[in-house]
């Protein structure tokens, strides 16, 4: 529990962290503006045909499993164990943030076949569905052909049989009816279900494979357009899979076995009636070029929409702090009359084709209606066979009408599934080994050799901020590096984390090439790499979710210690709830400090036995900064009782918190130009010393202003 004291020294290899139970695991929410963008974006009154509830996780619902790190077991050689609490402790875990969402992940874009392929039984089911159905329904009209046959009194021929008459007319009709009406439930139910069956494995697949993108590629990409393409544009997706297929297989049925029926009643009056439907198809096929290239218009506009939504409401707090409202409700009108302009035009689009399509089925009633006049007077064909006729005519309308429909849900599935494929084309730049860690945590041995890295710059060329760089840091060391802004310390950092890809030269750790490590296997908690950015992310949770997101097994009382640590014990007392206290949206509750401790204890809950801090106590007072550097180095009792001393990599502005680093390493232009210790670097009188002048002469100067303003 006494966190900050140095633990005695043990033989680690046969210590072992006592079995922890598994249970609930705590999930986190996802952050508000994120959310009500996703809301703004998804509830906006676009014209939308026929779109259907989705019974697979909602997005929110998604993303917030997906914020729970991978759980595994690693115990550490270099970790030895004290004692185990005695009483019973609540124990966090989170689940795998895949396996949650079901089968693994499959990678690479999609084509139309390959999103049916795996739903190719289902929807043979439903072709089959389909097809009783339309038995069912295309038996009417022959039924009433009967039926006014025997109110004329014309002479029926038996049916198996059976002599016909209108009560055993109606009765079948009915009987027809209802089984039709089943099985074309049935039918929607098996062909919808499998739409929302590709929309789900589609969704889980796009926000896996986003997961493996470098930081580089969520700098350059809007957050709000890719919350489009992974909610808006997969609803597409599963109306072309759901909707228009079940559509189209229904089109195909009806015209292939209405046609010859029609024919066989009399060639000619059905050749006259069926004249306009080419027609259709004609048009239809016209129309949907410029249907596609609308949709994809309008897709395009409300990615920006939920782009603009989304920065807007994360960025409020400085909106208001430069009364900039009124701009910001300017730049949101002009991209919302950019989405309504968008979806006008592809409106006036799908506006021609309902109305062409019922045109078409009304000229072929009128034409069979007018040459069906004419052969019944010659005594050609009954009034029996002219209903049935009108009533075959009447049910290829339907689908005839619904083809305008199909197309515009077909075009538009095929714009989003462009979108989807657009992000999922996208390839890692950082890419996973096949080194996986063996039982126990790293040693923790760090080597750069000839180290280079370059990013990318607005023009799409490189910039080299790592140049040729060298340095061995052996397991426990701790190293400090220091420059000026833009001297590509945080790059350094970002290489050995292998959250950037290395142009030249190779980083090791534990004396393998940081390429061949499978990601996990480096960043698994415990014994993996750790990483505490300046402006450390928290979660709109309670502080005690937010410090146990990235451990494996978690107590209580590990929890309490970290507190400890990072000198939050005064801070939570403060807080209503204590540790149970939400943080709000990114930790906008707490003071810049807090939030960067809250961050560091979440580190050292991992156990991690690599440390990088990238200047991740700035808003600590020095006192409270070295007491905290100083627990580090002596190494300290993580999760489970174990004990850790991590190498430590640390960037600051903050040079008197590198005063006592085993060596400093002094960075210009992405160059080493020197190293050493503090005294050593302060006897060389070059960067490292010209730096710490100017920082006692700006505390100098506070100090001495700050005397000024009290006197006065």
């Amino acid at each position: 529990m006494a966190s900050l004291q140095t633990p005695q020294p043990q033989d680690e290899s046969a210590t072992q962290p006592p079995p922890m139970p598994r249970l609930t695991p705590t999930r986190l929410p996802t952050t508000a503006a994120v959310s009500i963008a996703a809301r703004v974006v998804n509830h906006s009154s676009l014209p939308t045909a026929f779109v259907m509830p989705s019974r697979c996780q909602s997005p929110r619902a998604t993303a917030t499993a997906a914020l729970a790190p991978v759980v595994r077991r690693h115990q550490g050689a270099r970790h030895g164990a004290m004692s185990a609490p005695a009483r019973p402790e609540t124990v966090h875990r989170a689940p795998d943030p895949i396996t949650v969402l079901g089968e693994p992940p499959s990678t690479g874009t999609r084509t139309l076949a390959q999103l049916f392929a795996p739903h190719a039984g289902a929807m043979g089911r439903g072709f089959a569905l389909l097809l009783v159905t339309n038995a069912c329904a295309l038996a009417v009209p022959r039924l009433v052909n009967v039926g006014v046959n025997l109110i004329e009194g014309r002479a029926v021929q038996p049916f198996l049989g059976i002599t016909p008459s209108v009560a055993r007319v109606v009765g079948a009709i009915a009987v027809l009816a209802a089984l039709g009406a089943v099985v074309r439930t049935l039918s929607r139910i098996v062909l919808f279900n499998a739409g929302r069956d590709v929309e789900r494995g589609l969704r889980r697949d796009a926000f896996a494979h986003l997961a493996t993108l470098s930081p580089g590629y969520f700098a350059r990409a809007s957050v709000g357009d890719l919350m489009s393409r992974i909610t808006n544009d997969l609803t597409n997706i599963r109306l072309l899979t759901g909707f228009a297929m079940l559509n189209t297989l229904n089109a195909a049925i009806v015209v292939v076995v209405t046609v010859p029926v029609c024919l066989l009643l009399d060639w000619r009056v059905a050749l006259w009636s069926l004249l306009p439907f080419p027609l259709v198809i004609v048009a239809a096929l016209l129309v949907s070029r410029t249907m596609f290239r609308r949709t994809k218009e309008l897709q395009e506009a409300t990615g920006a929409l939920s782009s603009v939504v989304q920065e807007s409401l994360a960025g409020q707090m400085v909106v208001r702090a430069f009364s900039q409202e009124s701009a910001v409700e300017r730049r949101f009108g002009g991209v919302n009359d950019r989405v309504y302009d968008a979806a006008m035009r592809l409106a006036r689009v799908r506006l021609l084709m309902g109305p062409l399509m019922g045109l078409m089925g009304s000229f072929a009633i009128a034409m069979a209606l007018a040459q069906g006049g004419v052969v019944v007077v010659q005594g050609r064909m009954s009034v029996g066979d002219v209903v049935e006729l009108n009533a075959r005519l009447l049910q290829l309308t339907w689908p005839m009408i619904a083809l305008g429909f199909v197309v515009s849900v077909w075009q538009r599935g095929k714009a989003s599934l462009a979108r989807v494929n657009e992000v999922l084309a996208v390839r890692p730049d950082v890419i996973d080994g096949a080194v996986r860690r063996p039982a126990g945590a790293l040693r923790g041995d760090v080597a750069l050799h000839n180290l280079c890295v370059d990013v990318e710059r607005a023009d799409g060329g490189a910039r080299r901020v790592v140049d040729d760089m060298s340095a061995t840091i052996p397991a426990g060391a701790f190293v400090g590096v220091v420059g000026r802004n833009g001297a590509g310390k945080s790059m350094v950092l970002k290489a050995i984390a292998r959250q950037l890809p290395v142009a030249r030269g190779q980083v090791q750790i534990d004396a393998v090439d940081a390429v061949d490590w499978h990601l996990a296997a480096l960043r698994q908690a415990p014994g993996g790499i750790a990483v505490v950015p300046e402006d450390g992310f928290l979660f709109s949770a309670s502080l005690r979710d937010n410090l146990a997101f990235g451990a494996t097994a978690v107590t209580d009382a590990d929890v309490e210690a970290v507190v400890d640590l990072v000198d939050l014990r005064r801070d939570v007392a403060r807080f209503p709830d204590g540790l149970a206290t939400l943080v709000g949206e990114r930790g906008v509750t707490l003071s810049g400090g807090q939030r960067q401790r809250v961050a560091l204890g979440r580190a050292l809950l991992a156990r991690p036995a690599v440390l990088l801090l990238d200047d991740c106590l700035s808003a600590v007072d020095v006192e409270t900064e070295s007491n905290i550097l100083a627990a580090l180095q002596r190494g300290f009792v993580g999760a489970g009782g174990i004990v850790v001393r991590p190498t430590i990599v640390m960037v600051s502005h903050r040079l008197s918190a590198l005063r006592t680093a085993d060596e400093i390493l002094g960075l210009a232009d992405g160059r080493v130009v020197e190293r050493g210790t503090h005294d050593a670097l302060m006897r060389a009188g070059g960067l490292y010393a010209t730096l710490w002048g100017e920082v006692q002469r700006r505390a100098a100067l506070a100090k001495r202003l700050q005397a000024e303003g009290a006197q006065v």
